[in-house]
């Protein structure tokens, strides 16, 4: 997929001087992504350790412990009322962190 972009005069100058106007918008293009994802991918990181924080655990831990251990989950829903709601939570920050670092990936290297 491509997109028209209207670059201003003074922009489109420089980067003609520069020698490499394509390569420089696409390196720019990139770059900017790049920064972007990052941002994402450690405000997903972020979310995850504090719930790796609050419930003592990395999340296949916890998940194990949920489906298999009665007395565990009868005491999260006395500790933590809305653990149910952080489970799906937590799940969802770690299938949205592997899609943002196959993202990042697909983009680090230039083409």
């Amino acid at each position: 997929m491509t997109a028209t972009v209207n670059i201003p005069v003074e922009y489109i100058t420089v980067l003609q001087a520069l020698g490499g106007m394509k390569e420089a918008i696409q390196d720019a293009i990139r770059l900017y992504a790049i920064e972007r994802v990052g941002e994402r991918i450690g405000k997903l990181q972020r979310e995850i350790a504090s719930f790796q924080a609050q419930y003592g655990m990395r999340y296949e831990q916890f998940y194990t412990a949920v489906t298999t251990d009665e007395a565990f989950a009868q005491t999260l829903r006395q500790t933590h009322p809305t653990w149910e709601r952080d489970f799906q939570t937590w799940e969802y920050d770690l299938e949205e962190l592997q899609e943002w670092l196959g993202h990042l990936g697909r983009i680090s290297m230039p083409s």
